[in-house]
């Protein structure tokens, strides 16, 4: 869900394709709800080996934290 509040984007999880339709490269956007911090060891396990993680991300977002 995407509200805006005072001029802020408020970007809730579990997040749709539809609530993205309108935020675009460079937006400010405050997040609500659940986000999963992923290093690139995940990345790798994920796509590469296409493993399962042990969190489901579907929908939810997540943030790249690498060294």
């Amino acid at each position: 869900m995407v509200e805006v509040k005072n001029g802020k984007k408020i970007l809730t999880t579990p997040v749709s394709a539809e609530d993205l339709k309108d935020i675009k490269i460079g937006d400010i956007v405050y997040l609500n709800g659940s986000m999963t911090t992923c290093r690139d060891v995940a990345h790798r396990r994920l796509v590469e080996e296409g493993r399962e993680l042990p969190v489901d991300v579907r929908n939810n977002a997540i943030f790249h934290a690498g060294p």
